[in-house]
């Protein structure tokens, strides 16, 4: 009776496995995962999703990114601090921020001192950081992978992906990771020599040697470049798109799967294992001191 029932459990959690492998490869089709079935996908059925995160992905990294350096920095502000009182032997006192104590112990509140507006800075500050953490991990541009391989829903796919990251410890990675920073020093490489190019042209060919066109005055010549510059920009940025969007998905995969990604890019895998344990190492010391 246990053995069929073990039996039974093993075929179930194995029908459990081969489904999700066959929504992945093909969507729950059960076919093969090719560039047209995703092409397909993502302008019917994940069409809205793929707008979401066309609109609020760029914005949610941009404030991502913010809410890291900001973290960053109280770090090593708190450690600072924490290390000069602990040299001069102070300590900490359980007392707010606009409460005095007379010689007598009786306390009293500093009504419309400085500590009225600390509290109240300190208070919208935390409301700020959750609303700000909160539209990150709902508006995240990681969730396109699980969109595509799941067909999820563009903010349940950022919160699924979210809560991988935050399991796994990847979020040091994906925040130290200069793919986008490259991909963007490509793009304004190019566009800055084809801007060159455009300019020089137009610079050069008002429009003089026809007597019936009038000659192009320099506010145009400007706006040329500019319009030229954004144009090329934004089509290099998105030729690179696919890099960054496979990059991302690699680091999707080890949070989520990091026995499937060992076998299939052992090296990729060994040093993401470095770098997270390494990163999980000076995240917990850094606790400590704090």
């Amino acid at each position: 009776g246990r053995s069929s029932g073990g039996g039974g459990g093993g075929g179930g959690s194995a029908r459990q496995i081969g489904a999700r492998t066959s929504s992945w490869t093909g969507g729950g089709s059960g076919g093969r995962s090719t560039v047209k079935s995703f092409i397909v996908s993502g302008s019917t059925v994940s069409f809205g999703s793929v707008a979401q995160c066309g609109l609020l992905g760029g914005p949610a990294q941009f404030v991502w990114s913010a809410v890291r350096n900001a973290d960053a920095l109280g770090l090593i502000l708190t450690r600072r601090f924490s290390s000069s009182a602990a040299r001069f032997g102070f300590r900490g006192m359980s007392v707010s921020a606009w409460e005095d104590t007379d010689e007598d112990g009786a306390g009293h509140h500093d009504i419309g001192g400085s500590g009225d507006w600390r509290d109240f800075a300190m208070n919208f500050y935390g409301r700020f950081d959750l609303a700000a953490r909160e539209f990150v991990r709902g508006h995240s541009d990681l969730a396109m992978s699980h969109v595509a391989a799941y067909f999820k829903s563009y903010q349940r796919a950022a919160y699924d992906v979210a809560a991988l990251i935050d399991a796994s410890g990847v979020e040091p990675i994906i925040h130290d990771d200069i793919t986008t920073r490259m991909c963007a020093a490509v793009g304004t490489a190019i566009s800055s020599v084809v801007v060159i190019f455009i300019g020089y042209i137009v610079s050069n060919h008002r429009g003089t040697k026809d007597p019936y066109a009038e000659p192009l005055s320099d506010r145009s010549v400007c706006e040329i470049m500019l319009l030229s510059f954004i144009f090329s920009y934004t089509l290099i940025f998105t030729v690179m798109e696919p890099l960054r969007a496979s990059i991302k998905a690699v680091y999707v995969c080890f949070a989520q799967h990091p026995q499937s990604l060992s076998q299939a890019f052992p090296l990729i895998f060994h040093r993401l294992s470095r770098i997270s344990q390494a990163n999980a190492a000076d995240w917990t010391s850094g606790n400590m001191v704090v």
